[in-house]
């Protein structure tokens, strides 16, 4: 009894309670939804000599009345459920070394969680912020599972060969405000190169990117934004020269809105405009994204902040002759 007390006593558990639900009508004008019940569970030990483990169970379960809209399924439209973390995690001075199954969010490999259950990725990650001001960040990851993939349900390779996508990012902070970052990725297909440089106080931002993939393939943009009060307004232009990829999530470009981003379009352009404002607990959001070469979208976002624990958050996307997207989500943190 007293070993087994010890053994609660060292394990970290905490957990989300995820209600889901989205809508999506497409260029055709045929609709799809889904509700759905789910979350994660994660367990961590607590650290001896600098070692532990830790897992993470993701879960989601379609409801009643469903359609089977893919996005908050598997690649069968049906429910599922997921290991999506499964660690050893060794931790000295300041570097920090995770092995297994994980969350990872750099530029070109992210968790992009816009539905049920958020990419996550198998590999090995290291940090080390030894010089100061400074963080560096190299990892090695060869399979991923999630929203954006494929396959949802499972673990698929990142590359047609098993080889890693091996990453070297290094993050500065050393200057009042600023923050630059430059990142290489080792990727078959065309190694990715990403820098981005930005300034930010409590009244402006203004950043710049540029990227670099394959040898014929480049997008720069730059961001600005200020805050008045509780209202934040904030605008972004991009530019390809070729033909550039997200990655292995999201993407990191300045323009990207909930569905459409710069991504997969020779030549493209796009100018993003959008204002935020907070009402104590509840925060409005609007955001319009004109594409050159593709469909314009607006997007509006309401979340509230009921509690500590509690958030509600509704999005609709207006993506005019491609169609119209809504989802709606209830998360209890524990």
């Amino acid at each position: 009894m007293v070993l087994t007390i010890l053994s609660l006593k060292a394990l970290e558990v905490d957990g989300q309670l995820r209600f889901g639900g989205v809508r999506i009508e497409d260029d055709r004008g045929d609709k799809s939804s889904t509700l759905s019940l789910g979350g994660n569970l994660g367990v961590k030990t607590d650290a001896i000599y600098g070692l532990s483990v830790g897992a993470r169970f993701y879960t989601t379960n379609a409801l009643f009345g469903k359609d089977k809209e893919g996005m908050f399924l598997d690649s069968n439209n049906n429910s599922y459920s997921i290991l999506g973390e499964a660690y050893i995690q060794a931790e000295f001075g300041k570097s920090n070394l995770k092995i297994g199954r994980q969350i990872v969010d750099t530029p070109y490999a992210d968790s992009d969680d816009i539905g049920m259950i958020p990419n996550t990725f198998q590999g090995a990650t290291f940090s080390n912020r030894d010089i100061e001001d400074m963080t560096i960040i190299l990892n090695a990851l060869n399979r991923w599972a999630g929203v954006d993939t494929d396959r949802p349900e499972k673990f698929n390779r990142m590359q047609t060969s098993n080889d890693a996508v091996v990453t070297a990012g290094v993050i500065y902070q050393g200057i009042q405000d600023i923050t630059a970052q430059a990142w290489h990725y080792s990727v078959n297909g065309g190694d990715f190169n990403y820098f981005e440089v930005g300034y930010e106080n409590e009244q402006l931002n203004i950043s710049a990117q540029y990227t670099t993939q394959g040898n014929n393939n480049s997008a720069f943009g730059i961001l600005t934004g200020v805050k008045i009060d509780e209202l934040a307004l904030n605008m972004a232009y991009n530019k390809t020269d070729g033909v550039v990829s997200n990655g292995f999530g999201g993407g990191p470009f300045f323009t990207s809105s909930e569905d459409h981003t710069i991504a997969d379009v020779y030549n493209q352009e796009a100018i993003l405009i959008g204002g935020e404002y907070a009402i104590d607990d509840i925060n409005i959001a609007i955001t319009h994204v004109n594409f050159d070469k593709g469909e314009n979208e607006t997007d509006y976002m309401v979340s509230y902040a009921i509690n500590k624990k509690l958030s509600l958050d509704l999005i609709y996307s207006d993506i005019y002759s491609d169609g119209k997207m809504v989802r709606f989500f209830t998360n209890y943190n524990f």
